[in-house]
């Protein structure tokens, strides 16, 4: 599930990033296939294990945008984000974002400048849309 600036575009809004948050679901057969994934990629996930992704926030720095991987995110459980998804083909593959009010809770949850910043222009797409 990409959540954060990555999933903007999908409501209107873009700015620029280097890094994808992704938000998996924290069990340890999800964050198997997380694992296998990422590795098929191209990320080195030598010193990564399963129960790293289901128990902290992992940055991994490779390429030109970093990978964040989110086993849990302030102000949202991966049940509601996973139930309100909004879903993008990409070619063949089907893509999943957050919806707009779960961006604007995990912003409003997080509260750092970027995030406060952030949730002025997401607040102004909901008002749009309504």
């Amino acid at each position: 599930m990409i959540i954060g600036a990555t999933a903007f575009p999908v409501y209107g809004y873009a700015r620029a990033t280097l890094d994808i948050d992704i938000f998996i679901r924290p069990v340890r057969s999800n964050a198997e296939g997380a694992l296998q994934a990422l590795n098929e990629f191209g990320y080195d996930m030598t010193d990564v294990t399963v129960d790293d992704l289901v128990t902290k926030k992992l940055l991994i720095r490779q390429y030109a945008v970093e990978a964040v991987i989110h086993p849990f995110v302030k102000g949202v459980t991966f049940d509601r984000v996973w139930e309100n998804k909004v879903e993008a083909e990409f070619g063949k593959t089907a893509v999943f974002f957050a919806s707009l009010d779960d961006l604007i809770e995990m912003k409003r949850a997080s509260a750092s400048p970027q995030d406060l910043q952030d949730l002025k222009y997401l607040m102004r797409l909901k008002e749009k849309g309504e």
